[in-house]
Parts: C-alpha cells; structure tokens; sequence
C-alpha cells in the first residue's frame, strides 16, 4: 500500500515543484543508507559513474520527483545557482513526499497523520562539502526529545532471502546494524537489530555501488513518530495499519514532515543553525544544504522509515518573497537561568472524551499525547 501511495503522490509534487521559479539544483553527493527503495527511488545500477549517479538524483529533483535517502543515517547533499542567503524569515523551502491520511482511525480529517518520514537538515559554509564547516538547523525536537551523538553502522547482507516469519517478509534479519546516540538527559545508548526486506521490494537494498562491507553514519536521531493501528499482521483478517505523524502541529525543521501544500512548514531558516554543542551560530548563508534521515525506525510490512528528497529552493530569488517572507519563531533553547527543563516531555496533542481535536484546554476531561509517548486524562474544570 506505501508503494502505491508514493508513487500516486508523484504527481501532485511534480505541480508543487513547478510552482516554484526555476532553479538549478546541483546534487553533491549522494550518500543512501540501505532501504527498500534503494537502487529503484532513483533508478541506479553497480555500472554508473558517481557522475553518472549525481546526474541521475538531479534529473529526479529537476522533475520535481523524490530521491530516497533510506534508513537512518542516509544523506543528500545539494546546492543551488548561488548561495542561499541568510535574510530575514525562512530561507529556503525543501520539498518531499509527506502527506496525511484521509482515513486516520483515530483524528479522521484533522489528522497531522499518514506518510511522514522526517529527515534532520543541515547547513554547510565553504568550498566543498568535505571541507565546509556545518551546522544542524535545529528543528522543535532538537533540545527536547532528539537524541545526539548518533551513530550507526550497517553490515552488507551475505544472502538476498532468507529464514522468515514476520508478515510480508522473505528475509528477517536481511541487514544488520548496530547504533549508538546519547538520550536527552546525557544517558548513552545503544541497540543492535536488522532490517527486514519485504516481498514488495525484490532488489537489493545495499547501494548497489557500495562495494564496503560496512557503512557508518553519523549524525542525530529523531523520536519514533509511528503507530500502528491494526493487528499483528499474522492473517488477512489481523492487519497492520501504520500511521506516521508529525511531532506537533507546529513542528518545524525537518524535511519531508508536512506535505508539499503546506507553505509553512516545508520551509527552514538559516537562523536555526547551531553548533554541535548545540550554540546557536549566526551564519550569513549556506553554500550547500545536507539533508539526512533522522528516525531509526521499522514499520512492519511497510519497512522502514526513509526520508524522500523532490526539491529545493532559494526563497530570496522568488520574486516578492523578501517583502512578505515566511516567520516560523523557534522553540525557546532550555536554560536552568528560566528554570526549564529541556527533557521534560512536551504536549503533542490534545483530545476531547469523545476524540475530538482540541486546540485548547477544554472544561472536561482532556486526553494529551506528549512528545515521548506518553499520554494522561486530565480534568479541565
């Protein structure tokens, strides 16, 4: 169904990047982790050139459709025609394939729901990405539930198929991987698991001119953002139904976690930009603009969680923007000075008794969903 999905929304992003005034996109480098769609989102073969394979994601951007970044940890890194200038308001916007259900079981029409796969984006200064300094665009999540020091290794598969008893699976434990990242409040973490391959996606999903048999991954790791509504998935009359969903309404910072129709919240300021201890830095541009999947994360039959790439834009050479540009106003970063504290968790939504979507306290009982899962009934007098 996610297949289908994607491929349906392609059209819908090629008017959306259109809409845009025409710019070159340049695509640096192109740096997948392992996923389904690796090798086919866009089509490449072992035979290519990196040329050849650059060449390839920038005929994908130009007509307006996504470039798969896999699993967590994969990147893309662009440029445009000029440096993006750092003016006032947001400063460019990065299109994707997001988009929300029509049918959440749970917020119907008002869902911020569906397919949402965020990817964390950073800011490069300097000549060439190897040796530019760069900077993350610290987006809502960054000083309260993001994890940081994010690292992540893949093992090459041995084998394409394999022992299997997970729904839609032919291979359990297809590839292997070991992460580590240090939580919020300092403590650090690490995990090992696989991901599966689906019966859906038949190819390989190591790039197929890794040649290495590890790739490592570095960077920061977003909260899990799925639920998944339906059964186990073990029969026709059990299935899985996942929804993925944006941290909050007014979440912000992160690519391809709201459609392409939303003018708002696709779009990222150069402002945001801190170092990596987190200091905010005042950058005048960006010469190159990395995006990297940010979730760590595995919906069953429909795989893992894969940031899509379908464009980039310089707001500033938009004719007009600078006289009505777009204002997203930061979270506040945490200080023990106001006393906040940066890992407490932070209210995600609000429900009334009878699951109506609240923007507001409500004289009741309220149900809040907060942003590391948890969920409480409050009494509203």
């Amino acid at each position: 169904m996610r297949t289908t999905i994607l491929f349906a929304s392609l059209l819908s992003l090629a008017v959306a990047a259109n809409a845009q005034s025409k710019q070159t996109i340049k695509v640096i480098e192109y740096c997948p982790a392992p996923g389904q769609f690796i090798n086919n989102l866009p089509s490449i073969d072992a035979g290519m050139s990196q040329e050849e394979r650059l060449k390839v994601c920038e005929e994908q951007l130009e007509d307006g459709n996504p470039v798969c970044l896999g699993a967590a940890g994969g990147y893309i890194t662009l440029s445009l025609d000029q440096p993006i200038k750092n003016g006032k308001g947001s400063d460019l916007r990065i299109l994707g394939n997001a988009f929300y259900s029509q049918n959440d079981p749970v917020y119907g029409d008002a869902t911020i729901g569906g397919n949402v796969e965020p990817g964390i984006v950073y800011a490069g200064v300097g000549a060439s990405p190897e040796t530019a300094q760069w900077y993350e665009l610290a987006g809502s999540e960054y000083y309260t539930t993001q994890r940081h020091n994010f690292k992540i290794t893949y093992h090459k598969p041995t084998a394409e198929t394999g022992d299997h008893s997970l729904p839609c699976s032919i291979f359990d434990k297809y590839i292997r991987f070991a992460a580590s990242w240090t939580e919020p409040d300092g403590t650090p973490c690490d995990s090992t698991g696989y991901l599966m391959k689906n019966s859906f996606h038949m190819q390989s999903y190591w790039p197929q001119w890794e040649d290495k048999e590890e790739m490592t991954f570095h960077g920061s790791r977003l909260p899990d953002n799925a639920i998944n509504y339906g059964g186990d998935g073990s029969d026709a009359d059990n299935p899985q139904y996942w929804v993925t969903y944006r941290y909050a309404s007014d979440s912000y910072g992160y690519a391809d976690a709201a459609p392409n129709s939303d003018d708002t919240y696709t779009t990222f300021d150069l402002d945001w930009a801190v170092d990596k201890n987190g200091n905010p830095v005042n950058l005048d541009h960006a010469d190159f603009i990395r995006i990297q999947t940010g979730v760590l994360q595995q919906c069953g039959w429909t795989g893992e969680t894969s940031t899509e790439v379908a464009g980039l834009v310089n707001l500033h050479l938009l004719p007009g923007y600078d006289d009505n540009p777009i204002i997203i106003t930061p979270r506040q970063r945490p200080s023990s000075v106001n006393g906040i504290d940066g890992n407490a968790p932070r209210e995600t939504m609000r429900l009334s008794i009878d699951g109506r979507r609240l923007t507001s306290p409500e004289r009741g009982i309220n149900i809040i969903r907060y942003s590391d899962g948890s969920v409480r009934k409050v009494i509203v007098k």
